[in-house]
């Protein structure tokens, strides 16, 4: 009987540490293995599920593996697998949560997320993720400004789209907008304590932060509403 793509990717488990390149190598080639090793009526039952998702979409592209989809292929998604084992090496082993995780990352129709606004009934950030081109370099940036293991698990299970996020184009200048504009001593710290933080809109903030500074507010209650209500 062929084996599962989860045990040709066993391997890969005793890959840890920081940073995660070589996990994120291991994990990556799980898509290829599987393409390699995929007999035929597998593939026929593959290409069913795509047909599937695109359908789920209105036709208007690819969607990202949903959690029903990969549960009803047995985990059989190779992008799906390779995020979940990936995710595993970095530290986040509850299973539940780790499905939920990848639902709201890669799935724009998740029912995890809701919106009170109709204008935004879709999970826009979701897409399919490469573990090498998208969920590595956030682990590292995110390891590389002092956050340990169970720190990352915190952030990536309460902020799952920051999974999808781009290291030059939003994290490192929020990291920087943080330090220099707000002032805050330890932004690893802030975004530990408060994940969503990493999803506000930068240009709201930035204005926010200016209103603040021009009516005189102190730096300090500034940090405070940062981090608990803005």
């Amino acid at each position: 009987m062929q084996r599962t793509i989860t045990q040709r990717c066993s391997g890969a488990g005793s890959q840890t540490g920081r940073p995660f390149a070589a996990a994120a190598a291991a994990a990556a080639a799980a898509p290829r293995m599987a393409q390699r090793r995929r007999g035929p009526q597998q593939e026929q039952r593959l290409g069913g599920s795509r047909d599937v998702a695109a359908s789920s979409t209105g036709g208007s592209g690819k969607a990202a593996p949903s959690l029903k989809h990969a549960a009803a292929q047995g985990g059989s998604d190779p992008v799906y697998v390779a995020a979940a084992q990936y995710l595993k090496l970095v530290g986040l082993n509850n299973q539940a949560e780790l499905a939920r995780v990848l639902d709201i990352a890669m799935n724009p129709n998740s029912l995890f997320v809701q919106y009170n606004d109709p204008k935004r009934s879709r999970n826009a950030s979701a897409r399919e993720l490469s573990v090498e081109a998208d969920m590595a370099p956030v682990i590292d940036f995110l390891t590389a400004r002092g956050l340990t293991k169970s720190d990352v698990v915190a952030v990536v299970t309460g902020h799952p789209p920051v999974l999808s996020y781009s290291v030059p184009g939003r994290l490192e200048p929020f990291w920087e907008f943080m330090g220099a504009t707000v002032g805050l001593p330890d932004v690893g710290a802030a975004v530990v304590k408060r994940p969503s933080l990493l999803g506000l809109n930068l240009d709201s903030l930035d204005k926010i932060v200016g209103y603040l500074k021009s009516v005189d507010t102190p730096p300090e209650t500034i940090i405070q509403y940062m981090l608990t209500s803005i």
